[in-house]
């Protein structure tokens, strides 16, 4: 047993010293994430907009996620990822400050739809540098690992958010972009001149030509993507000001409830990503999609804070069971074509759901009230299950899974 968790924590043990590396950089730039769970908050509590208004601002923000992210898929097939990402975290910290010292509408707008473009982009990159810097076997590893950092990340971003909103608000502003900065710090110093991987060998001209608007599997993924996506997105739009408008919970008290989601997912992630590598794709998707269901579906019908946690655990169980397979799912169609194209038409879709969801959730609460957008998230999740069927189809070996690698300095 001991043994086993030597083997498990060295660094070039089973996950590999790159994806150390890009989950500590990812745990340090989550810590700015508390911006991201306590917007809506300080949009309708702080400055007293309208709930329907805050549906609308957050919707820039997922117009940014969608732009961004198919932009920095493309660049990122002419530029270095290295060099995209450290600029990409320099803007993020200047938006971030800005973030806190704005109060205009328009002004918010135009900032959360920039906001949104860089974090929609940091987000394609990184899926990138697990391609770039992680050898294929270790991929699913790096990501459960990057998982539990990212949640780690927010779990302390919750706590400090909510603390720091209870003083003033725009101190979640300023101690994110610190944090911002310190993830652009590590990130030069671990990774700038660090070579990447690359095969050996180019794949035939038929696969190496593969783009995603041909790929009718991929396209089924990006359907199901969507629908897990809108339906996972209300979490962030719509929960903080649900479980206070009807759970009559405090600021603090749902900052704790974003930390149990992020605890869960760390204790929680690696064992069933090393679980799952048994369960195959396809059951971990659609278990993960009926838990969401059941998660979200739940609220509803109870109340009190017991009853909150219960369902964080229960939607929290579905997302790591989704999430996980579905990037390494899209991992596996971007090394047979042009890698920065499916990257960001994945995220693209992803971010459309950011896009769409605070947009529909602000809709619903405002006329039909709070219950509405659970009920409607349930059912999202529910009809993501066909989709994943018709994605997850049996398909041919990727030609580049025997593939040696070797490294090339990019710098």
């Amino acid at each position: 047993m001991t043994h086993r968790l030597t083997h498990l924590l060295r660094l070039d043990g089973y996950f590999g010293v790159m994806a150390w590396v890009l989950a500590a950089l990812l745990f340090i730039n989550r810590l700015s994430s508390m911006v991201k769970l306590f917007m809506a908050l300080y949009l309708r509590q702080e400055l007293g907009l309208a709930i329907e208004t805050v549906g609308w601002l957050l919707s820039a923000y997922g117009a940014g996620l969608l732009v961004g992210s198919m932009l920095g898929g493309l660049l990122s097939d002419h530029v270095r990822t290295a060099r995209l990402t450290a600029a990409l975290f320099f803007v993020s910290m200047w938006v971030l400050i800005l973030l806190g010292l704005v109060t205009q509408v328009p002004l918010l707008a135009g900032l959360l739809l920039l906001s949104g473009a860089v974090d929609g982009a940091i987000r394609t990159l990184h899926q990138r540098l697990i391609m770039e810097y992680c050898e294929i076997a270790q991929r699913s590893r790096a990501q459960a690992l990057s998982r539990v950092a990212r949640n780690l990340g927010m779990a302390v971003a919750g706590v400090a958010g909510g603390v720091l909103a209870q003083t003033d608000f725009r101190w979640v502003f300023f101690a994110s972009a610190a944090m911002t900065l310190l993830a652009l710090l590590w990130f030069v110093r671990t990774t700038w001149r660090r070579p990447v991987l690359v095969p050996d060998e180019k794949p035939d001209t038929g696969s190496g030509s593969r783009v995603p608007y041909r790929d009718k599997p991929f396209l089924w993924l990006l359907a199901t993507t969507l629908l897990l996506g809108m339906a996972f997105d209300t979490v962030y739009s719509t929960l903080g000001n649900y479980l206070r408008d009807y759970y009559r919970l405090s600021t603090e008290a749902i900052g704790w409830q974003f930390a149990l989601n992020a605890v869960l997912v760390v204790s929680l992630q690696i064992p069933l990503t090393h679980w799952g590598e048994r369960w195959g794709t396809r059951r971990q998707l659609v278990a993960g999609s009926l838990l969401l269901a059941c998660g979200l579906g739940m609220l509803p019908l109870g109340s009190g804070l017991f009853y909150a946690c219960l369902s964080t655990v229960v939607w929290t169980l579905g997302e790591a069971l989704f999430i996980p397979p579905l990037n390494a799912r899209v991992m596996q169609h971007a090394q047979r074509g042009k890698s920065g194209q499916y990257f960001g038409v994945f995220f693209m879709s992803w971010s459309a759901s950011a896009l769409l969801s605070p947009m529909l959730g602000g809709q619903l609460y405002g006329h039909f009230g709070g219950h509405s957008v659970w009920l409607v998230s349930a059912a999202l999740a529910l009809l993501s299950i066909p989709m994943i069927y018709q994605a997850t189809r049996p398909r041919a070996p990727d030609k580049l899974e025997g593939q040696p690698r070797r490294t090339v300095s990019l710098s």
